[in-house]
């Protein structure tokens, strides 16, 4: 499952994650990837608090294999 953000407007804002799920038994993702278009505004985390931040001024995705 993918997430983008483009915010070419304003590309300091930051999203806190591209997704949000609960932590209970048979909750369960795989393959996630967020990403922010040519740099344009950030993702904080991928799901919940998990994940590295997408960064940089280039398209370059963030990934979270499992969850949790």
């Amino acid at each position: 499952m993918g997430s983008y953000c483009y915010f070419n407007v304003n590309p300091d804002i930051r999203q806190q994650h591209g997704f949000q799920a609960p932590v209970k038994p048979g909750v369960k993702f795989h393959d996630l990837l967020v990403v922010s278009l040519g740099g344009q505004g950030q993702y904080e985390h991928v799901i919940n608090d998990i994940g590295d931040p997408t960064s940089g001024d280039t398209t370059i995705p963030s990934q979270v294999v499992s969850f949790p």
